[in-house]
């Protein structure tokens, strides 16, 4: 089982190998994004009830 998660610098992962490490890097990052302007509407819709 630890085999299968170890690779070393001649054997790629298949992530890297089919260019797969993008797509879930590029998923990632729109995620975070669309979390972070949530958290922003949501911090300013408080802001104006507050007032």
């Amino acid at each position: 089982m630890i085999q299968l998660l170890q690779t070393t610098a001649a054997d790629n992962s298949f992530m890297l190998r089919d260019g797969k490490i993008y797509l879930v890097m590029t998923i990632v990052c729109i995620v975070l994004v669309g979390l972070f302007l949530y958290v922003a509407s949501i911090d300013k819709k408080i802001s104006q009830l507050e007032k």
